[in-house]
């Protein structure tokens, strides 16, 4: 089971977290944790979130409050590749990704418009189990 947040943990976030971050975004976390899954129309094929309580630690250590501040990262796709929300006051709320190398704003690739539109991508793709579930497909 990918780790659901505790009460404590999501009172932490919210109240370090920029205002403008969409409620739909915890919400998520509450429901489904931080999950991985396996989707061909997001980047390059995978979405690793990061637990809710590393997530704003996570986005500062890669940096992104000194190179791409207005970004919050999120997770990451395990090859180089980071996701993130925009979460600056006017900002649109869209979800993207940005190369972990560059963190710089105009690489920044808008992939859905809000935190909803890209959980419901997120959701039509495929859990990523532990590997050793693959030896079950053969007969």
């Amino acid at each position: 089971m990918p780790l659901i947040p505790t009460q404590t943990e999501i009172d932490d976030f919210l109240a370090a977290c920029p205002k403008t971050m969409p409620q739909s975004f915890v919400d998520f976390h509450c429901q489904h944790g931080a999950v991985k899954m396996d989707i061909e129309s997001i980047g390059s094929g995978l979405v690793c979130m990061w637990p809710l309580r590393d997530v704003l630690q996570f986005s500062r250590e890669y940096g992104f409050d000194e190179f791409a501040p207005g970004l919050l990262g999120f997770g990451t796709d395990g090859c180089g590749e980071l996701y993130a929300i925009d979460v600056r006051e006017n900002g649109t709320g869209a979800v993207g990704d940005i190369p972990a190398t560059s963190l710089q704003w105009e690489d920044f690739r808008e992939l859905s418009p809000s935190f909803d539109a890209f959980s419901a991508r997120l959701m039509a793709g495929t859990p990523i189990i532990e590997p050793d579930d693959m030896d079950a497909n053969h007969h």
